[in-house]
């Protein structure tokens, strides 16, 4: 069912990202697959940023109501029986309705972005899928592979390494779709496997594969290869992290829980805890996510994060300023 739902939205994004690659390609003639994540990530953002206004206007009045709700839990603190709960349930029930507030409209966002973000994953795994000039470059290099004697012996060896179903050698699609999933420590082995086998071949596969260093690499990073510790590539786990911190620290309710420390308040509601725990543990778990999935995966939570990050200042700013006329 997992798969069900995941992979109608990984074919719609890898249209969409599959235009935004022909975009940049008729600029630039190598392509660049940088370039397409970065305009793809803005394209979605910009799709989501009405459920992003609602979910910072729910927060802002969830804000504003805090004290009622905190008279409300005082009131029923020391009453635990079933009846007493019941009663406040339905006070609070009734103040959300009366100030239209969804308790759960934060979390709506991160729930429509979370299958975005899988699906992203499935694409990036496997470009030649959904992007297809790179689609075309994978298959030229099947046929290359192919038309070297012994070949499947060497495929079969790296398909025990990568997930996936079943692979067949004899088809040009099973080869494809492997070659797709390989870094670039997997082509170097590739190659020194099939050395002095077919040197003509060999030729014209560095070729296509330089074609595609050309298309994946973005600032010196290999956008399909993880991470890892080398430089620059740990500078993406680290960004992201940051970067992550960064669009929960401008979030309004963060910004009045800031202020409501100082006052000594020592009872916070369910939404200001889970607000505390997600900026504490979202730059880390995002960091640690950067590190252990493909590059462009990391490109994407960065310009994401920089996008929201100006977005909620703007949104701060124009409500703010509602506010302000409202009290003057």
């Amino acid at each position: 069912m997992f798969k069900f739902i995941i992979s109608p939205i990984a074919n719609l994004l890898g249209i969409i990202m599959n235009f935004m690659f022909n975009m940049v390609h008729a600029v630039i003639p190598t392509g660049s697959l940088g370039l397409s994540i970065i305009l793809f990530t803005i394209f979605v953002r910009f799709i989501l940023l009405p459920l992003m206004i609602n979910q910072q206007k729910s927060m802002q009045r969830m804000q504003e109501i805090q004290p009622q709700i905190q008279k409300i839990q005082d009131k029923y603190k020391n009453k635990k029986d079933p009846e007493a709960q019941q009663k406040m349930s339905q006070e609070m029930a009734a103040l959300y309705q009366k100030n239209k507030v969804n308790p759960l409209g934060g979390c709506l966002p991160l729930l429509i972005q979370m299958p975005i973000i899988l699906a992203l994953f499935q694409v990036l795994r496997s470009p030649a899928v959904y992007i297809q000039q790179v689609g075309t470059i994978y298959a030229q290099l099947a046929e290359n592979v192919m038309s070297i004697p012994g070949y499947a012996t060497v495929l079969e060896t790296f398909a025990k390494a990568k997930p996936g179903g079943a692979f067949d050698a004899t088809s040009t699609q099973s080869v494809v779709t492997l070659l797709s999933q390989f870094h670039t420590f997997d082509w170097t082995q590739l190659l020194e496997q099939l050395g002095n086998i077919a040197s003509n071949t060999l030729t014209q596969m560095e070729v296509l594969i330089t074609q595609l260093k050309q298309m994946n690499f973005f600032l010196g990073i290999n956008l399909t290869d993880t991470p890892g510790m080398t430089f620059p590539g740990i500078l993406l786990p680290i960004i992201a992290g940051l970067t992550t911190y960064l669009s929960t620290k401008f979030n309004p309710s963060t910004n009045a829980q800031d202020k409501d420390k100082g006052k000594g308040k020592s009872n916070e509601s369910m939404a200001a805890q889970t607000q505390n725990t997600m900026m504490i543990m979202f730059p880390f778990l995002t960091a640690f996510m950067t590190y252990t999935l493909p590059a462009g995966l990391g490109l994407y939570w960065i310009t994401s994060n920089v996008f929201q990050i100006f977005q909620q200042l703007a949104i701060n700013k124009k409500l703010s300023s509602k506010k302000g006329k409202e009290t003057s």
